[in-house]
């Protein structure tokens, strides 16, 4: 592999790494145990292995976009990417660190829309990176509902750290 290809890697990758340690930094406490959550809801330590999973996915996919696009067909894409990067990090805080459900959920929303559209643009440029980016969006949908869920039950149990 060339030097600018490693160079590409390791960006990607600590791109990854960094959206990643913001739900080290912001973890469910005595807070998030304590509201009144769905039925469905996964155990709490199903979450660090799917989010790596998703980080591994999502990065290899990056990587065969940067790889196989053709000279500017990437540059969105990419850029979308990065988007949805920042709001990925953006949700923890907000969640669990402002305990702040109504707000989560309307960055959980853009950061849905920004996976579908990074889903989209990456099968334009890689059909091998857009599959990838498919269970991160299926994953995305359903962190979605459940993050409307939650809110909606404790809108009144949990006060003003339920809203938005």
């Amino acid at each position: 592999m060339e030097t600018e290809s490693l160079i590409a890697l390791a960006v990607i990758l600590a791109a990854s790494f960094l959206t990643a340690s913001t739900a080290a930094v912001f973890r469910p406490g005595p807070w998030y145990a304590s509201l009144a959550k769905p039925s469905w809801v996964p155990p709490n330590w199903l979450f660090p292995p799917a989010w790596a999973l998703m980080y591994a996915l999502m990065s290899a996919a990056a990587f065969l976009v940067w790889l196989f696009a053709a000279p500017g067909e990437g540059t969105t894409a990419l850029t979308v990417y990065g988007i949805q990067l920042v709001l990925n990090a953006l949700w923890s805080p907000i969640f669990f660190g402002l305990r702040r459900m109504g707000w989560a959920f309307v960055a959980v929303m853009a950061l849905w829309l920004a996976v579908l559209a990074t889903t989209l643009l990456f099968f334009q440029v890689n059909y091998w990176a857009g599959l990838m980016f498919l269970p991160y969006l299926l994953w995305v949908t359903f962190a979605s509902f459940l993050n409307l869920t939650m809110w909606r039950l404790n809108r009144r149990g949990a006060g003003a750290t339920a809203g938005a």
